[in-house]
């Protein structure tokens, strides 16, 4: 049950992702189609060698009288790694996005530009900033989802880690360590450092991007003698692209590499939990 639920998960985790990706413009993204179909190719690649070195090596599977076990999670690992291509995808996009949008705001003129010009918002309808900053808002929809999504892959492998212990404890009740509660953490762990290396560099790509729509819009007054109108709309775009919490402090972070940890320490060690 908990193997078919996963695959679940997973299957409206790719036709998310994948209607996402059809629709790629709205939510930011700025790639030729021919870079789309590269990125792909490349993650589709990448998966499928993981998938061919599976089979090859074959995988342990604990000692329980399931009928077809090496099948069954054989299904359930194939299509979280094809759910993934997808969300690969999008976040390559976001990642290459962000560096054609640090191009481009660093040629924004200033706002305001001159000693002595009347300072005025840059979402103003005719400042060349409003596209960028409604691109980055859109881009930041984009981030939320994709880290999302990780998470909810990663918390339904480590919850179906986490029943196969189960099930393995409750016919060898003798043989616990055979299958400590330690390695449903470790793979908590790897998952937690993967969902970093996916999503901290998206997450400070697109900082760094939005760091320079603030400093290219409100940049040091001429005098260097900010006023409070300077500083009070310079904060409220900060606080609109979230620059007005650091990165690690951020709850995006935190829930994209402490949620992995989280489950598996929960799938873990509450019974309850484990052997649902």
């Amino acid at each position: 049950m908990v193997g078919a639920a996963a695959i679940l998960v997973f299957v409206g985790l790719a036709v998310t992702a994948i209607r996402v990706l059809v629709a790629a413009d709205t939510w930011g993204i700025d790639a030729s189609k021919s870079l789309r179909w590269t990125y792909v190719i490349c993650a589709a690649a990448g998966l499928g060698v993981v998938i061919a070195g599976r089979i090859v090596a074959g995988g342990a599977n604990p000692d329980v009288p399931v009928q077809n076990l090496d099948a069954r999670t054989g299904v359930v690992l194939v299509s979280a790694l094809i759910a993934a291509i997808p969300w690969l995808v999008l976040v390559w996009l976001a990642l290459h996005t962000c560096q054609v949008l640090q191009h481009r705001i660093g040629e924004l003129p200033p706002i305001p530009a001159r000693p002595g010009e009347e300072s005025r918002g840059p979402i103003d309808s005719d400042s060349p900033h409003r596209e960028v900053i409604l691109q980055m808002l859109r881009l930041w929809d984009l981030l939320v989802l994709c880290v999302g999504a990780f998470v909810i892959g990663v918390v339904a492998a480590i919850v179906t880690s986490s029943t196969l212990r189960a099930a393995f404890l409750d016919v060898h009740p003798d043989r616990a360590d055979e299958f400590p509660a330690a390695n449903v953490l470790y793979y908590g762990a790897l998952f937690a450092v993967l969902a970093a290396v996916l999503n901290v560099p998206l997450v400070a790509a697109w900082r760094r991007c939005a760091r320079g729509v603030v400093d290219g819009a409100y940049p040091l007054p001429w005098d260097g003698q900010p006023t409070e109108a300077w500083v009070d709309a310079r904060s409220r775009l900060e606080a609109l692209l979230h620059l007005d919490v650091s990165l690690l402090r951020n709850p995006l972070t935190g829930f994209a590499v402490l949620s992995p940890l989280l489950t598996s320490a929960l799938a873990a060690f509450i019974p309850q939990l484990a052997q649902s």
